[in-house]
């Protein structure tokens, strides 16, 4: 079972808001202005009947000058300054492979242009007048690390009230990482008796916790008795600028497999209804 027990969906009840678009008008507000999207013909046909050539779609897509503005929104810098940026450290001779090279001569000089990228303010706010909403069943564990995610809302399915439908999540069982950043490496060679040893646990929490409902103890304290195998759902809600935010951080090498795995889930749907404005917040690039 393992990842085919998350699961995470558009919310049917609230569907995407907004698009690249919206986040192109909010920004060009300050200046009394709009834009609009451009089209292009997906498909043609002609009625014979009524000797009409018909365009039977038009697909709408972001003007280049829009794109560009999206850029700057996200990155903090227009794109000719973000690829002098890339010049200027590609010429301080002092990155090598993807890392700082100790030794290089002009180790500080690339430190400087580091801390002018991080420290370059980007425009959040035209990116959060979009909505998107989901609907998502993970691990207790999984749940609470995304709770820290700021500036999106959670509701949550409640042991206080709902006794009965337990389920556990099942693992398969990873090894420690020797760097604990990274949090783990690939599946342990005892993977099936670790899988066979939580199962026993699980079950036996979970007949106490039984026989704690059967005898009248309250559900908001008979709950305490189950672990963080168990599976919850909630809805989650937050603008594009949010759940991107949350893409971005969550979606490393270093988060746990199962949360990059929503994260990853929560990035197909950013991609798919606001293609340049999502990839842009979240890697950076077009």
């Amino acid at each position: 079972m393992s990842l085919e027990q998350i699961i995470v969906q558009v919310n049917p009840d609230s569907l995407p808001s907004g698009s690249d678009l919206t986040a192109v008008n909010a920004a060009r507000k300050s200046f009394g202005k709009r834009s609009g999207w451009a089209y292009k013909i997906k498909e043609s046909c002609v009625d014979l009947e009524k000797d009409l050539w018909e365009e039977v779609s038009r697909e709408p897509f972001l003007k280049d000058r829009d794109k560009r503005l999206i850029e700057f929104l996200a990155r903090g810098m227009t794109a000719d300054d973000f690829d002098g940026f890339l010049e200027a450290v590609s010429n301080s001779g002092a990155w090598n492979s993807g890392y700082l090279s100790v030794g290089g001569e002009n180790v500080e000089e690339l430190k400087e242009l580091l801390w002018q990228w991080r420290n370059t303010p980007t425009h959040d706010t035209p990116f959060n007048h979009s909505f998107v909403s989901f609907e998502v069943k993970a691990p207790i564990f999984v749940a609470r690390h995304l709770v820290k995610t700021e500036y999106t809302i959670m509701s949550e399915y409640s042991r206080r009230y709902i006794t009965d439908d337990v389920e556990f999540y099942q693992h398969d069982y990873r090894e420690a990482s020797e760097d604990k950043k990274q949090g783990s490496g690939g599946v342990h060679k005892d993977n099936a008796h670790w899988q066979r040893q939580a199962q026993i646990a699980n079950e036996r929490q979970l007949e106490l916790y039984d026989s704690m409902i059967t005898k009248g103890i309250a559900p908001e304290q008979a709950r305490g008795q189950l672990p963080l195998d168990l599976m919850t759902s909630w809805t989650w809600s937050g603008t594009l600028g949010a759940m991107a935010k949350m893409c971005r951080e969550r979606l490393g090498s270093d988060a746990q497999k199962e949360t990059r795995y929503v994260a990853e889930e929560v990035y197909k749907v950013l991609k798919e209804h606001y293609p340049v404005s999502a990839k842009c917040l979240v890697e950076g690039v077009l």
